[in-house]
């Protein structure tokens, strides 16, 4: 049987650089909900979620950060091999984006939030290269402590939750 090997593509090298820069924003990434924080009133008043800052004075903050973010889902679920549920999960977060969590628009983000973070579990549970049980044991746990402190005590919004989620998302990519 014939091995099959990598043709050479021209550009690879520049896919290659678009990975690490691609690491460098998913960083990035973690820090826009205090992005969010500093151009509204600040950490004393959290609104209830990321999706709550749609309408910030700055709305620039909102969404060039998310539309990057999904960019880079899609991208990388274009280009890498055995990624391709990535262009699903940018594709997700567009949607949460495009239509705003309240009023008549809020099912289809509610329903592409819900589908963003619970795929992203979905990818690090099953298809993650690193597949260690201490990965699994510590998405797990910080999942159920953040589900429990949300359940019993006022100051763990969703917001919370979300920049929870997105930090562990950025370390898994």
């Amino acid at each position: 049987m014939k091995r099959l090997t990598r043709v050479e593509v021209p550009g690879f090298d520049a896919i290659k650089q678009f990975a690490q820069l691609e690491r460098i924003l998913a960083s990035v990434l973690v820090l826009t909900p205090a992005l969010l924080l500093l151009v509204d009133d600040g950490p004393d008043n959290v609104r209830g979620s990321i999706s709550a800052y749609h309408d910030v004075s700055t709305p620039q903050a909102f969404y060039f950060p998310f539309t990057v973010a999904a960019m880079l889902f899609i991208v990388n679920g274009v280009l890498k091999d055995g990624h391709s549920y990535n262009w699903v999960l940018g594709s997700l977060l567009s949607v949460v984006m495009v239509f705003d969590h309240d009023g008549a628009s809020k099912w289809p983000h509610f329903v592409a939030a819900v589908g963003f973070f619970a795929g992203n579990v979905a990818v690090m549970i099953w298809f993650s290269k690193n597949k260690s049980m201490l990965l699994k044991v510590l998405l797990v746990g910080t999942i159920s402590v953040s589900i429990l402190l949300w359940v019993v005590t006022d100051w763990f919004t969703l917001f919370w939750a979300e920049w929870v989620s997105l930090a562990i998302v950025a370390v898994h990519y």
